[in-house]
């Protein structure tokens, strides 16, 4: 009997701030994710595009019409990020001329999402298209 007493008291020691204590001070201190990862992968040949096979690009990250950044990347390359949410588009550029090959975008990109863009090309003369999950 003595036993059982002791495991109530313990349950009770642990259960009750749960439910009513600290329950309430982990929603009171809950924020919003404000940033998102992404994965993009560029698997866009360049004789496809009129580029040699690497495909030497640019990545020209715009959030919300402002340039963020231009990311090198070739042909089969992977990059990860964290970004702050908001709108996104991606132009994917000719590394020495800066001409405009491709877009991505826009994409509204929710805090705390996951994000997976591919850019796949379609066939020689057409142009590539991008998918994200």
């Amino acid at each position: 009997m003595k036993g059982k007493l002791l495991l109530v008291a313990l349950l009770a020691a642990f259960v009750v701030p749960l439910t009513f204590g600290t329950g309430s001070a982990l929603a009171a201190g809950h924020e919003e994710p404000t940033t998102f990862s992404i994965s993009a992968y560029h698997y866009v040949k360049g004789d496809e595009i009129g580029l040699t096979r690497e495909a030497p690009v640019f990545v020209q990250v715009i959030k919300d019409g402002q340039t963020l950044a231009y990311l090198p990347m070739q042909y089969m390359q992977r990059m990860e990020a964290e970004l702050p949410a908001g709108v996104y588009s991606f132009n994917f550029l000719d590394q020495g001329s800066f001409t405009n090959l491709f877009s991505c975008g826009p994409y509204m990109i929710e805090g705390g999402d996951d994000i997976r863009l591919q850019a796949h090309e379609q066939g020689a003369g057409r142009i590539p298209t991008c998918y994200v999950k």
